[in-house]
C-alpha cells in the first residue's frame, strides 16, 4: 500500500473520530436533565403546580414537584392529601384538621431519636451550647426583583439568605456553620451533590440542619406582612420517602407552631412531598422555601429574621 493511500485512510478515520466526538458532546449537552423549577429565566419557563380542593378553591401553589399521595398542612393546620395530578394542576382532599392545641403540644423531645444511634440531640441545652448547620442544595436560586433573573449559577441570592439566618442566630448565641458549597447545575442530581455536603455537616452532631431554598410559586402565594412590614412567607418541605419522616415532620410542626405564635402569617404551610430531600440523614433536618422568585431578596430577609424567632423558641425547649 503506497503512502498516499495510507494518508487517505488515516484522514478518513480521523474525520470519523471527530464526527463521533462532536455527536457525543452535542447529545450530552442537548439532553441535559431539566431543572427542578425552570429551564431558563423566562416567566413561561417557571413551572408551578396549582393544587385545588374538590370545589375549585386553591389549596397551595409551588414549584416543587407534586405527586399523588403528597400532603400539605396549610396555615390553619388543615391537612390535605393530593389525589390527582394532571399537568400543572392537582386536586387534594381533606385528610385531617389538627386542633391548634395538638400543634402547640408537639413533642418537646423527639421520641424516635433512637432510630439514629450515632447522634445525640440535646433538647434542653442552653443556646451557647446549641449548634445549627445551614446549606443550600440549589445554590443558583435568586430573586428576580433583586438580581433580574431566577438563576445565578455559583452566586445565587439564596446564599445571602443563608448568611442572614446565620447572623441572626449567632446574635442570639447559637453557634452556626453555614456552608456555601456549590451544587450547580440546578438539575435532578443536585440533591446527590448536596448530600455530600450534608454528610460532612452532620458529623458535627448539630441540633438542627437547614437546607434553604426559594420557591417559584406566584407572588400571592408567598406575599404577607409581618408587624406591618412587607415580607415573604416561609414554607417547610418534608420528604415522605424518608422511612423516619415522622420524626422530621414533628420537628417541622414545632417550628410552625412557634412561628404561628410569635409571627402569625409567616408560615404558609408544610408540604410533604415524594422524595427524601436528604432528610433521612438526620432527625432534625428541615428544608425551608424562603419566598418565591418574583418577590425580592429583601422580602425573604424579613421572613428569615422572623423565622429566627421561631427557631430560637424551639431550640430553647
Amino acid at each position: 500500500m503506497n503512502t498516499l493511500n495510507k494518508r487517505y485512510i488515516w484522514t478518513f478515520f480521523l474525520v470519523l473520530l471527530l464526527i463521533m466526538v462532536v455527536a457525543y458532546l452535542f447529545n450530552t449537552y442537548a439532553t441535559k436533565s431539566a431543572p427542578k423549577y425552570y429551564s431558563s429565566d423566562s416567566d413561561a419557563a417557571i413551572k408551578c403546580i396549582t393544587v385545588k380542593d374538590t370545589e375549585g378553591n386553591i389549596i397551595f401553589q409551588t414549584g416543587e414537584p407534586v405527586h399523588v399521595e403528597d400532603e400539605y398542612i396549610n396555615e390553619k393546620n388543615q391537612h390535605y392529601i393530593v389525589t390527582k395530578i394532571s399537568g400543572s394542576e392537582g386536586v387534594a382532599e381533606i385528610k385531617t384538621q389538627l386542633p391548634p392545641q395538638d400543634i402547640d403540644n408537639a413533642l418537646n423531645t423527639i421520641s424516635s431519636i433512637n432510630m439514629y444511634p450515632n447522634y445525640s440531640i440535646p433538647v434542653a441545652a442552653p443556646l451557647e451550647d446549641t449548634h445549627v448547620v445551614i446549606y443550600h442544595t440549589h445554590t443558583d436560586e435568586s430573586y428576580v426583583p433583586t438580581s433580574g433573573q431566577t438563576s445565578e449559577p455559583g452566586n445565587g441570592d439564596i446564599l445571602d439568605i443563608g448568611k442572614v439566618l446565620q447572623t441572626a442566630l449567632q446574635k442570639e448565641g447559637v453557634r452556626v456553620t453555614h456552608s456555601d458549597n456549590l451544587h450547580d447545575p440546578h438539575d435532578i442530581n443536585a440533591y446527590i451533590r448536596s448530600r455530600r455536603t450534608a454528610v460532612q455537616l452532620i458529623k458535627k452532631q448539630p441540633d438542627a440542619v437547614f437546607d434553604l431554598h426559594r420557591d417559584s410559586a406566584p407572588v400571592q402565594a408567598y406575599q404577607t406582612s409581618i408587624n406591618g412590614v412587607d415580607s415573604a412567607k416561609i414554607m417547610v418541605v418534608i420528604g415522605r420517602s424518608n422511612p423516619n419522616m415522622q420524626t422530621n415532620l414533628e420537628y417541622a410542626k414545632r417550628i410552625k407552631a412557634a412561628a404561628d405564635e410569635v409571627h402569625p402569617g409567616l408560615m404558609r404551610g408544610i408540604f410533604i412531598g415524594k422524595g427524601d430531600y436528604n432528610q433521612d440523614l438526620y432527625p432534625t433536618s428541615i428544608l425551608f422555601e424562603c419566598g418565591t422568585a418574583k418577590l425580592s431578596e429583601d422580602d425573604a430577609v424579613i421572613a428569615v429574621h422572623s423565622l429566627t424567632d421561631a427557631i430560637i423558641r424551639v431550640l430553647q425547649q
